[in-house]
């Protein structure tokens, strides 16, 4: 499961009843809203709720804030992690995972976390740049 801009009752509905009959439940990640020009909209995370009310089943999370998709980038990256900076705008998924995998980090503050937030954050975060203009000047 992911962010579906066609998203529909039948679609819901249908997932729950794979779900409850035993089909795995993946998910790309767990963000609760996805940044717009006009606001925060719903992310992956809005809609996993629904499904996870309806069955009581959570999905193997494939993406952030767990290691799994990011070992395998850096695996094809053929980087090491203390040369790999991990960019985000969130920090409970991008910037925990990018920690989580000892990887230096960057938080933009174009997206969803705030300047307030970020300075609060332990462990620290390597690098906040207003975006990502900012961030490679």
């Amino acid at each position: 499961m992911g962010v579906d801009r066609d998203i529909n009752f039948e679609k819901v509905a249908e997932a729950t009843l794979l779900v409850r009959a035993g089909v795995p439940f993946y998910t790309t990640n767990t963000d609760r809203t996805f940044p717009t020009p006009r606001g925060e909209i719903p992310g992956s995370g809005a809609w996993l709720s629904v499904i996870t009310t309806a069955t009581g089943v959570e999905p193997l999370v494939a993406g952030k804030p767990l290691p799994y998709m990011m070992e395998l980038a850096l695996e094809r990256l053929g980087t090491k992690k203390e040369e790999t900076l991990i960019v985000g705008d969130r920090l409970e998924t991008d910037i925990a995972a990018g920690q989580a995998m000892g990887c230096p980090t960057a938080l933009v503050l174009s997206g969803v976390s705030t300047k307030e937030q970020a300075q609060a954050w332990r462990p620290k975060i390597d690098l906040i740049a207003d975006d990502l203009l900012a961030l490679i000047r």
